[in-house]
C-alpha cells in the first residue's frame, strides 16, 4: 500500500509539471510568459538594442581619431556612422589593440570593426568581410629626410617601422601567400635584409620621428597616412610610389555567439548602396582630397 501511494504522488506531480509546461514555437516567437524571445541572430539582436558597437582606432589620422574635443572624427568613422545610420541603430565606439582585431574571437566585446582592415587570406579564416570594400589605399614607405633614401632600394638592409600586426608587416617579412591580394595589387617586391620593428600603430612611427628617435629610418604604412604626417610637418619624404593597394573591408567575428550572416549581408548592401549613391566617393574627398574608393585593380 505504501508504495502505491508514493507511486500516485509521483504521478500527481509529473502531470502537474506537464501542465504547467508550455511548447515554444519553433519559429522561436513568444515565450511561454508571453515575454518576447531572445534574437536568434546578430543582426535582429542589435537592432533590437538600438546600437552597434564598432572598433576604430584613435591614432589613424585621416582615417579615425580624436579631435580637440575629445570626439571620434575622421573617414572611417564617418562610414561607421552611416553604416549604423542605415541600420537604424547608433555607433557605438571601442578601441581595443589592433591584434586583438585581426586575431578573432572578439568574444561579444564589439560587434564590427571599421577601421581600414585589409581582406587578406589568413585574416578571413577568422573574420567575415563584408563585399564589397568599401575603399582602397595605396601601401606607401616614407623616410626621414636625414636619410637621404629616395628609391626602394636605398631601403635594404635598413630599419623600417610598421604598424603591429599590420599588411605592412606581412608584406615586409615576405608572406606574400597569407597577405592573399590581387597578383595585380602587388607593384614592387619588399626590399631585401631589412629590420622590422613593429610599434603598437602606423601613426606611432610617425610620431617617433617626430619626437626626434632614430631606431629605423623609414616606415610603411597608408599613403593616406604617409600624406598626413607630411601635412603636419614630419620630416619625412614618400620613397618612390606605392609599393602595392589595399583592399579595405568592414569585418566580423567569425566566432560570434550569434549567427552573424544577415549582418554580413545587410552590412554590405549598404556599402554597395554607399558605393552607388556617391556617398563613400564625397567622404573620401572630404578626408583624402581624392577619391579612393574605386578598385585600382579593375
Amino acid at each position: 500500500m505504501k508504495k502505491i501511494w508514493q507511486v500516485g504522488i509521483l504521478l500527481a506531480i509529473v502531470l502537474i509539471m506537464a501542465g504547467c509546461v508550455q511548447a515554444v514555437p519553433a519559429d522561436g516567437g513568444a515565450a511561454a510568459d508571453g515575454e518576447a524571445a531572445a534574437p536568434q541572430d546578430m543582426l535582429a539582436a542589435i537592432q533590437e538594442a538600438g546600437k552597434i558597437r564598432i572598433y576604430t582606432d584613435a591614432n589613424y589620422e585621416p582615417q579615425s581619431f580624436l579631435n580637440e574635443n575629445g570626439e571620434f572624427v575622421g573617414f572611417d568613422i564617418d562610414v561607421a556612422k552611416e553604416i549604423a545610420k542605415r541600420l537604424g541603430v547608433e555607433a557605438d565606439f571601442v578601441t581595443p589593440d589592433w591584434d586583438l582585431i585581426t586575431a578573432g574571437n572578439w568574444g561579444g566585446q564589439w560587434d564590427m570593426s571599421v577601421g581600414s582592415m585589409t581582406v587578406t587570406t589568413a585574416r578571413s579564416e577568422v573574420l567575415d568581410f563584408a563585399e564589397p570594400a568599401y575603399y582602397y589605399t595605396p601601401a606607401q614607405f616614407a623616410a626621414t629626410i636625414d636619410s637621404g633614401i629616395t628609391t626602394l632600394d636605398g631601403l635594404n638592409g635598413q630599419t623600417i617601422c610598421v604598424g603591429l600586426s599590420t599588411t605592412y608587416e606581412t608584406w615586409l617579412n615576405g608572406d606574400l601567400e597569407a597577405l592573399g591580394l590581387p597578383e595585380s595589387s602587388y607593384y614592387h617586391e619588399p626590399p631585401a635584409d631589412v629590420k622590422v620593428l613593429p610599434l603598437q600603430t602606423d601613426n606611432e612611427c610617425a610620431q617617433q620621428i617626430q619626437a626626434g628617435r632614430n631606431e629605423f629610418v623609414a616606415f610603411l604604412t597608408s599613403g593616406t597616412v604617409v600624406d598626413a604626417a607630411i601635412r603636419e610637418g614630419v620630416p619625412v619624404q614618400k620613397v618612390n610610389g606605392a609599393v602595392y593597394s589595399e583592399n579595405l573591408a568592414v569585418a566580423f567575428d567569425k566566432a560570434s555567439d550569434l549567427d552573424n550572416t544577415s549582418l554580413v549581408q545587410k552590412v554590405g548592401e549598404i556599402i554597395a548602396a554607399m558605393h552607388e549613391d556617391g556617398t563613400l566617393s564625397e567622404l573620401s574627398m572630404n578626408w583624402f582630397g581624392e577619391d579612393l574608393t574605386k578598385d585600382p585593380t579593375k
